[in-house]
């Protein structure tokens, strides 16, 4: 791994990189990005992709990318960036399925997704289930002040999670816990990262056992995603009992954490402008594009890491093969060549469907249309129970625990009950 430095690099740039993981730049990181994009990429990034254990795992010295044209040339060229990670791979973590592949194998792999993750099981399976425990949910917490982040936005996407794969819904709680540890995003010990990356796994090699000895048997079993995962067969080819077990993995930790933030970001924008809530309640046809801008301005998934396999120039800057580099989907959403007055939340954005919130190409999030569901059953569901919400911004805090993810750890709130 190369580890030159930019020729004549402005010290003070130097400087905002080396910050990037304070606790400051972590809850509000879109400053920096912004005296970020106005240079080419700056070297020397040291940071941790998902299911690294910092202070165990060493970080590679990472290219910047944070332009939107640079963060999009990345995304678009996997032959040059590289899904493959090795920081990763040498780690504790179990390594993901398609995040962490290239082609040919990551085109396999997502074929067989994609059979397994049919319109059906994502939606049609689930929605039912999700609006009944959702509406049990909101009604457990109506008139009363909560923290949102724990009570409602960090329970819908792990229940979800137990509804694809046909898991104890009571495990929730459990999945809750792995995923955060594994997205490097809350306050855990190394110790505990490890340990949480350790159960994760060996859970996840019980349960999928448990369901291929009931197939081996001939019991019925449900048709669910981990039995689709099993049974999936592409032009003659099928997943390994790790792979399956991976899959699992990759569902938890990429969709449980990154979507509970979600949930909570669209409560923020609306304690931000309290008028949000009550022309969102009356006029329903706004809930999408009000849940899009939320993706561009607050989206969870702050950046990624690509392996450079060959020579390559990105925003002006020389950038050699085997150099790593860190792009962060979140500064090009707000990249002003792009998206006129970025830092505003402004509602039916012509072009708001440019955001790379979901990435981009053969690593375009298959989850994408899951978290949009559970947004829009959320939301509708609490303005057909709730008046208004009532808090304020200045008592909540965003997570500081790392880079990977912008969102509420506490979001105080009152659920107002539509009786008085």
């Amino acid at each position: 791994m190369s580890s030159h430095v930019v020729d004549g690099a402005d010290t003070d740039l130097n400087e905002v990189v080396a910050n990037m993981l304070s606790p400051e730049c972590i809850q509000n990181p879109y400053p920096v990005y912004k005296k970020l994009r106005s240079q080419s990429p700056v070297h020397g990034l040291l940071d941790y992709p998902p299911g690294t254990v910092p202070g165990v795992d060493t970080p590679f010295p990472a290219w910047v990318i944070t332009r939107y044209a640079d963060v999009d040339y990345v995304l678009s060229n996997p032959d040059i960036f590289s899904s493959e990670d090795p920081m990763q791979a040498n780690s504790s973590a179990p390594s993901l399925m398609l995040v962490n592949h290239d082609k040919p194998r990551h085109t396999d792999l997502r074929n067989l997704a994609k059979m397994a993750f049919t319109p059906k099981r994502i939606h049609d399976n689930i929605v039912e289930r999700l609006r009944s425990d959702v509406s049990a949910i909101v009604d457990c917490n109506v008139g009363q002040s909560i923290d949102f982040m724990e009570e409602v936005a960090g329970v819908i996407p792990a229940l979800v999670m137990t509804y694809l794969m046909g898991l104890p819904k009571e495990d929730y709680k459990k999945l809750v816990r792995w995923a955060n540890a594994f997205m490097v995003s809350s306050d855990f010990t190394p110790q505990e990262r490890q340990n949480c990356n350790e159960e994760l796994f060996h859970y996840f090699v019980a349960k999928v056992g448990e369901r291929y000895s009931d197939i081996e048997a001939g019991k019925e079993v449900t048709d669910d995603l981990m039995t689709a995962f099993i049974t999936a067969e592409y032009e003659g080819n099928g997943l390994s009992k790790e792979e399956v077990v991976l899959f699992c993995i990759t569902l938890v930790v990429a969709g449980a954490e990154t979507t509970t933030y979600f949930l909570g970001n669209l409560m923020g924008v609306m304690l931000e402008d309290s008028s949000w809530f009550e022309r969102l309640k009356q006029d329903r046809s706004l809930i999408r594009p009000f849940m899009e801008e939320c993706l561009r301005r607050d989206g969870p998934p702050q950046r990624l890491f690509r392996c450079v396999l060959k020579d390559c120039e990105v925003g002006g800057q020389a950038i050699k093969a085997g150099d790593w580099v860190a792009f962060f989907m979140a500064a090009a959403n707000h990249d002003e060549s792009v998206f006129e007055n970025p830092e505003q939340f402004i509602l039916g954005r012509k072009n708001v469907s440019k955001h790379v919130t979901f990435g981009r190409g053969i690593h375009h999030c298959l989850g994408a249309p899951l978290a949009r569901i559970e947004a829009e059953i959320m939301l509708n569901t609490m303005f057909d129970k709730c008046a208004a919400i009532e808090g304020t911004l200045a008592n909540s805090s965003r997570q500081s625990g790392g880079l990977l993810a912008y969102g509420f750890s506490t979001l105080p709130l009152k659920l107002v009950s539509t009786n008085p």
